[in-house]
Order: structure tokens, then C-alpha cells, then sequence
């Protein structure tokens, strides 16, 4: 009776915030294996980079869904994942409290195409100006990027894990560009790309820059307002919370 009593204990402190899954690694040994496993799946997807990390090294911060708000981004309101709808800071802070371990992974752009004039008619013009090609291009990272996220958390859940993935920038733009809504949004008909839309780490109020520098990449600042000759490169960022 002691001993159950004792294991009872055990796995209500595993679950509580704070310290979320954190006894998985001595429940499941194959863990730290399949971790790896899954930086294989990343690069091999398409990733230039790709780093297990503990859901510790997750790095909330409420400014970073402020910024989506003030200034106002041209996707606010428009897509179900970005502010002011999406998960609130509390709630993403629940959802990582319940994991460990996680596949955090970028995408490196060439500076063109997230820094400069693409990057401003991208806002003004929805991918209609003279620079049709190169907007088109870089939806095709932001793309590749959710990809890379729902094929890690397919594997994952092979496994019997329930991962929770994260990508970049909004969905909207990437999925539904051509479509007149976010049908998630407005409708009771649900996403139209249930498989490929999720959250981005930033909409969520993850500082993603700290976190890539955390990891020893060179992370630069992109935008309008940034010269393409004065940023080696960009860097579109995922995460995948495993277990």
C-alpha cells in the first residue's frame, strides 16, 4: 500500500505546472533516442538547423504578442492563431508546463526576401506587386516550416506521444492567401488546413530571437525597415514539443 501510495504521489508532482512531464525521460528510456531520431526527420525535411531543448529553455515574453498589436501587424485579427486571438501567454505557459523535451528548428532565408522591399510590399500588396515571384518564394519557406512541424509531431504521435508544434509568421497568408477568410475565424466549418495550420511561436509570446541566439545561431533582425545588404541572413524558426 505504501508503495502504491508512493507512485500515486509520483505522477500527480509529474503533472503538476512547473515541472509538467519532466519524469518521461525515467518512464520512457527510448526518449532521449527518439529525440534524435526526430533531428534526423527535421534535416532531412528540410531544416537548416535543428536542436533538442528543454521545454525549460522556452522563453516566454508578453511584449513579443504585444508587437503583433502595437503597431498593428496587417495579420492581426485575421487568422485564428494570431492576436489578439490565438492561445494567451497563460495558456501557452499551461501547454509547456506538461512537456520536458521538444525539436526547436529554423529555416535560413536569403536576406532578400525577409528584409526590404519584398518585405514591404508583402504588407502593402498581399503578394500582388512587382515582386510576385520572390513573395511567392518566401511563402514557400513559411511553408516549409509548418511542414517540418506536422511531420515531426506525425512521427511523434507513431509513437504515442501528443506533441504540440508551433511555426512561423501567420498561416493565413501561407494556406488561405487567395482564400477571402481565415474560415476558422469566422465560421463554424473549421480550418481549412487542419494538417498544416498551427500557431506561430511568436503569436503565442515566445521570444523566438532570444531563443535561436540561446542555441548559438546567428539570429539577425528582418523587416521593411532592415537593408538586405546588412543582414547575412534570415532565420524562420520552429518548435515541436515532443513529451
Amino acid at each position: 500500500m505504501k508503495k502504491a501510495a508512493e507512485r500515486k504521489k509520483t505522477k500527480s508532482v509529474g503533472l503538476s505546472a512547473g515541472t509538467g512531464a519532466g519524469s518521461l525521460s525515467q518512464e520512457d528510456p527510448l526518449l532521449e533516442g527518439r529525440l534524435q531520431e526526430l533531428l534526423g526527420v527535421a534535416m532531412r525535411a528540410g531544416a537548416s538547423d535543428a536542436k533538442v531543448i528543454s521545454s525549460a529553455d522556452v522563453v516566454l515574453d508578453p511584449r513579443v504578442r504585444l508587437k503583433c498589436l502595437i503597431p498593428r501587424c496587417s495579420a492581426a485579427g485575421t487568422c485564428v492563431h494570431c492576436p489578439p486571438d490565438g492561445l494567451p501567454l497563460q495558456e501557452t505557459a499551461a501547454v509547456i508546463s506538461r512537456y520536458r523535451k521538444g525539436i526547436f528548428f529554423r529555416v535560413v532565408v536569403e536576406s532578400e526576401l525577409v528584409s526590404g522591399p519584398v518585405v514591404s510590399e508583402a504588407i502593402a500588396r498581399k503578394g500582388a506587386g512587382q515582386n510576385r515571384a520572390a513573395l511567392m518564394l518566401l511563402g514557400a519557406y513559411y511553408l516549409l516550416v509548418l511542414q517540418i512541424a506536422a511531420l515531426l509531431e506525425r512521427r511523434a504521435r507513431q509513437w504515442g506521444y501528443e506533441p504540440s508544434g508551433y511555426g512561423a509568421g501567420t498561416c493565413r497568408d501561407v494556406l488561405c492567401l487567395f482564400q477571402p477568410h481565415c474560415r476558422a475565424l469566422l465560421t463554424p466549418r473549421g480550418c481549412r488546413h487542419p494538417d498544416l495550420s498551427r500557431p506561430s511561436m511568436e503569436s503565442c509570446g515566445m521570444d523566438v530571437y532570444t531563443m535561436g541566439a540561446n542555441v548559438g545561431w546567428d539570429i539577425y533582425p528582418v523587416g521593411g525597415s532592415v537593408r538586405p545588404e546588412d543582414v547575412p541572413k534570415g532565420s524562420l524558426m520552429g518548435l515541436v514539443l515532443v513529451a
